[in-house]
Parts: structure tokens; C-alpha cells; sequence
């Protein structure tokens, strides 16, 4: 019974709710905290500036370089690099969703290659699918064989 005497506190010493609110918060040391805003709006080559449309994941030089190999005089509209881009995106996000879904019905936790086959074979159909999952096996041939011999070297 003591114990739970204790611990009770009468009203008069606990601060209400308006006590709460209209307190101000305690001042930090504000050269640490002028020092650390400053740390954070200056990158390692100056301080950063934010774009409006800079995502940073978008394939549209991808889109350029591969067109200028294959077609040399021709080029592409910002309308239809942004069409490009978001279809790439989403074939992307559907195969690593159903990549995602088959390595949990497999029970396991990594993705695999084999994962990624599997989500392609399931998601492109007939022609597109067989020769989008043999130009994935050589690349993903192509890379290993690499890293092999990077690593006798």
C-alpha cells in the first residue's frame, strides 16, 4: 500500500494540459544548432540546390544514348521521354512486385535471378517474354563472368 501511495501524485504538483502547451521549450545552445542547419544545407561541393523536377531516377539519358546508336540523325520530345519513362517505371515496379510475391511463396527472403525470370515469364506474353528472359540470362552471365575474372586479377 505504501508503494502505491507512493506513487500517486497529487493534482496541485502535476502540470495541466495548458501548462503544456504554453510552456516554451528549453532553448538549445544555438551555435550547435546554427553549426549542425549548416552541415546539413551544404553538400561535399557546395551547398545543394533542390529541382523542382529532380527525381534523380529517371532513364532519359538511357533513352538518348540508345536512340543515337541505333538511329544517329534522330531525337526524342520531353512528352515522349516522360511517356518512355513512367512505362519504364511501371514494367519495372510489376516485375519486382511479382518477383517480390514469388520468393514469398518460396518462403525466402532474396530476390533471386531465377525470381526475376519467373516475373517476366509471367508478366510479358509469348515472343516478348522468352526473348526479354534470354537477353536477361546473358546479362546476367555476361556480369558474373565479369566479377570472375576481376577477381583473379
Amino acid at each position: 500500500m505504501a508503494a502505491a501511495s507512493a506513487m500517486v501524485v497529487p493534482s496541485s504538483e502535476m502540470p495541466s494540459e495548458e501548462q503544456l502547451i504554453t510552456q516554451e521549450p528549453k532553448e538549445a545552445n544555438s551555435t550547435t544548432a546554427q553549426k549542425k542547419s549548416k552541415q546539413r544545407k551544404r553538400g561535399p561541393r557546395g551547398p545543394r540546390r533542390c529541382h523542382a523536377n529532380c527525381r534523380g531516377d529517371s532513364f532519359a539519358t538511357y533513352f538518348r544514348r540508345v536512340l543515337k546508336q541505333v538511329h544517329q540523325g534522330f531525337s526524342l520530345s520531353q512528352e515522349s521521354v516522360s511517356v518512355m519513362d513512367s512505362m519504364f517505371h511501371d514494367i519495372l515496379d510489376r516485375i519486382a512486385t511479382e518477383a517480390g510475391c514469388l520468393t514469398r511463396y518460396a518462403k525466402r527472403v532474396t530476390i533471386t535471378s531465377r525470381d526475376i525470370q519467373m516475373a517476366l515469364r509471367l508478366l510479358l506474353p509469348g515472343k516478348m517474354g522468352k526473348l526479354a528472359e534470354s537477353r536477361g540470362a546473358n546479362a546476367t552471365l555476361r556480369t558474373s563472368l565479369c566479377a570472375i575474372w576481376q577477381q583473379r586479377k
